[in-house]
């Protein structure tokens, strides 16, 4: 029985000791907001309901489709595409533009829902802040990752809304 405890221990060592040395940063990285994400989910979640993520998120986000996160994925293309260029200052304006578009959704919802909003836009906006970080510092490798972990967490978000209208769509 001791044993068990003894050889499940060396086990999970092992197991954290190699995702920690065997992944690349990157993959690191969302797995580190993956936890995040899911501690902040767990957290608002059980804060609401008992129930699931995906219906919380929903409750949470009101009225808000895939398609009104249309500027903050173009936003955040700019950014990359920018830094390939090297253009840190076009990469810094279009980071502060995903801010400002999220702002702008949560504020959408309501001063009563704001708060829960900005809750679920915490890992994302973790992400955008790290990639503000990476940019003073001129580490435009760093820079990157963060606006990859950035997409993640956009994709986390908008996987659990609905569609909604897609631009030129016609009724």
């Amino acid at each position: 029985m001791k044993s068990d405890r003894v050889l499940i221990a060396i086990v999970a060592a092992a197991t954290v000791l190699a995702t920690q040395t065997l992944l690349p940063p990157v993959l690191q990285q969302e797995a580190a907001a993956q936890n995040a994400t899911t501690t902040t989910t767990n957290q608002t979640a059980g804060n609401q309901t008992q129930g699931g993520g995906t219906a919380a998120t929903r409750a949470t986000m009101g009225n808000l489709t895939q398609a009104d996160f249309g500027p903050v994925t173009d936003n955040l293309n700019t950014a990359r595409e920018s830094l390939q260029t090297n253009d840190t200052t076009a990469a810094y304006d279009a980071v502060n533009s995903v801010d400002s578009e999220l702002f702008g959704l949560a504020n959408d919802q309501g001063e009563q829902n704001m708060k829960a909003v900005m809750q679920q836009f915490k890992p994302l906006q973790d992400s955008i802040d790290g990639t503000r970080d990476a940019l003073r510092n001129n580490d435009t490798v760093k820079a990157l990752q963060q606006l990859d972990t950035a997409d993640v967490e956009l994709l986390k978000i908008t996987q659990k809304l609905l569609p909604g209208e897609e631009e030129g769509e016609e009724e």
